[in-house]
């Protein structure tokens, strides 16, 4: 009987049990933990030796125990020296987390890689919740490149810290100081279909990004320097969306509720691209290309900085609406902006949104056109200065005009011409020869801002709304 109890105690010991493995110490043989044993609760640092494997299943749980003393000396890591297997499923990631996941508390080290011993990870679908340094190597590692599919990022203090090459889809990072952390010493990082919602940084100083389809919410900065395209993306209510930005090509996104929209630093190139109800839509730099965006109802549209403005493009824009000025000067050097439209064709409206050396005599001034009410065509001209060299396209010959409707183009011209249509990005999309007088050309294209170029350098533009 007393060998009974004996046994009914150890199973019921065993049940209570049953589900969670306490883990600490070195890792001297490969190892697997499975999601049988799972969750594993680590209890002290755990480090994985030269030439083992930790090889972790998918839906398994590591937690490690959270250290209250703030002194990131006392938090806990798992250290790979040796091999770390740990791909999950779509439905069955596997979660680095604490013990305590409490919002803004980073209360383990991380996952700190020595590639100097030759330790190496293998890792897809994860979740890291609530770790100091995150995922880390004590090297650099040129032309090797980690993929995460399908992955969390939650709530750490630095989520990625890899100086490689950096592919992210349909990932989250979310709550983090710094998502992905500078790389300047080397790597790339290219995002597909992610979301970045209130870290204070979602990630600086990339050698290149390549950014496609994300979405940026209520995060303090976004992208912090960082060379490289950013597409069909939307940024909203954050701070910065993008700060200290240079060498970008930016395109078809939308830029809504923002502090500052760009933070341009120069060399970039923004277009059809949409800014509304930003504070500050765009701060452009030397060299950079402002063009056939939509810019409307925003505190400022758009200032101009640096030194030479006159090697920046502001052409074939939208600047409507917004508040306190569409265009602001903030140089002391004279340009034009003679395709972009304002919406009026009062010239005293226009003035009262362009803020230059007629309200600041320490500011340069601004000449620009007055366009008719569908934004297609110039009725005049307000030059302030007479300038020696312009910038943007040149001024429109008014021998001719044109307009799109019911996929047509409709032309007058008191001359025979050539004409040239090319969409937004320079594409030519029609070549025809026009007579004298009105001629209807066939003309199925998409929605947005078009160019017209005749054979004798004249420059139009249309916009196609059907």
């Amino acid at each position: 009987m007393r060998h009974l109890y004996w046994i009914l105690g150890l199973f019921i010991s065993t049940m209570s049990v049953f589900g969670q493995t306490n883990v600490s110490g070195g890792i001297y043989q490969n190892t697997t933990w499975t999601l049988a044993g799972s969750p594993y609760i680590v209890t002290g640092s755990m480090v994985v030796f030269p030439g083992k494997t930790l090889t972790i299943e998918p839906g398994c749980e590591v937690r490690f125990t959270a250290d209250y003393s703030f002194n990131t000396g006392n938090f806990l890591y798992l250290e790979i020296r040796g091999s770390l297997v740990a791909i999950g499923t779509d439905a069955n990631r596997i979660k680095f987390t604490s013990s305590d996941t409490t919002d803004g508390f980073s209360n383990w080290l991380g996952i700190n890689i020595k590639g100097s011993q030759g330790g190496n990870v293998q890792l897809d679908r994860i979740e890291l919740h609530n770790s100091w340094y995150g995922i880390y190597n004590d090297i650099a590692q040129p032309g090797v490149t980690y993929s995460f599919t399908n992955s969390r990022f939650k709530n750490n203090n630095y989520a990625i810290q890899l100086n490689a090459d950096m592919n992210y889809t349909n990932c989250l990072f979310e709550k983090n100081a710094v998502g992905q952390a500078a790389q300047i010493v080397y790597g790339s990082l290219t995002a597909d279909n992610c979301v970045f919602h209130q870290n204070f940084c979602s990630f600086t100083w990339s050698n290149y990004i390549n950014i496609n389809n994300c979405f940026f919410s209520g995060n303090t900065n976004n992208i912090v320097g960082s060379p490289g395209t950013i597409q069909n993306s939307t940024f909203y209510n954050n701070a910065f969306a993008i700060a200290e930005s240079s060498s970008k090509q930016i395109s078809n996104c939308v830029f809504d509720g923002n502090e500052v929209g760009i933070d341009d630093y120069g060399g970039s190139t923004i277009t059809n691209s949409q800014f509304v109800y930003n504070l500050v839509a765009i701060k452009m730099g030397d060299g950079t290309t402002v063009s056939s965006n939509i810019i409307e109802n925003n505190v400022v549209g758009v200032q101009v900085r640096g030194t030479n403005p006159s090697g920046t493009q502001i052409v074939d824009n939208q600047l409507c609406y917004n508040t306190s000025y569409n265009l602001e000067n903030l140089t002391d050097k004279n340009f034009h902006v003679n395709t972009n439209c304002f919406c009026s064709t009062d010239s005293t409206v226009i003035e009262n949104s362009i803020y230059d050396g007629y309200d600041d005599i320490t500011r340069g001034l601004v000449n620009y056109a007055i366009y008719d009410d569908s934004c297609s065509s110039i009725l005049s001209y307000v030059t302030k200065v007479v300038l020696e060299e312009t910038n943007g396209l040149p001024e429109t010959n008014l021998v001719w005009n044109a307009w799109h409707s019911n996929s047509e183009l409709h032309l007058e011209t008191d001359r025979a011409l050539t004409i040239n249509v090319f969409n937004a990005i320079g594409q030519p999309i029609l070549t025809t020869a026009i007579s004298p007088g009105k001629s209807n050309v066939p003309l199925t294209c998409t929605p947005g801002i078009y160019l017209i170029a005749d054979n004798f350098g004249h420059q139009k533009r249309f916009i196609v709304t059907d």
